[in-house]
């Protein structure tokens, strides 16, 4: 009972949105259906990563017209993952016999820095961080 509780625990990862977006995530939360806006490298999911830095990038968290970034600190249960693969809609089977899959995808398993969720209800929004760069 332990070993399948572990897979539930939660992961506090980073998700660098825009302003027009913010309000949208936090109101319905996360949605599936805007993937593939920036890529979909690692599979066709929502995308998070261990590092504030590489959400903060403007890619992901383009600034407003008076210079706020947005990022949002996250509550995400990554469970068993593997690595993706380009445009997957799924992650791969975990045990083929009983037709479990993975629950997410990673870039590299051994030392993940993005983590991909395939189910809108993995991940909740607990924090908003509005900032702005000293440039």
């Amino acid at each position: 009972m332990q070993q399948a509780l572990a897979r539930f625990e939660r992961s506090w990862l980073w998700h660098g949105t825009s302003e027009d977006s913010i309000e949208k995530i936090i109101q319905q939360g996360f949605n599936r259906s805007f993937c593939g806006k920036n890529a979909t490298v690692y599979g066709k999911g929502v995308y998070f990563a261990r590092d504030a830095s590489y959400s903060s990038h403007d890619t992901y968290s383009p600034p407003n017209s008076s210079g706020h970034k947005y990022i949002l600190a996250c509550s995400v249960v990554v469970g068993e993952f593997c690595r993706g693969k380009r445009d997957a809609r799924t992650p791969d089977l975990r045990d083929a016999a009983k037709n479990i899959l993975y629950d997410s995808t990673v870039d590299h398993p051994a030392n993940a820095s993005l983590y991909v969720t395939y189910h809108d209800a993995q991940a909740y929004p607990e924090y908003v961080i509005i900032y702005k760069e000293r440039r």
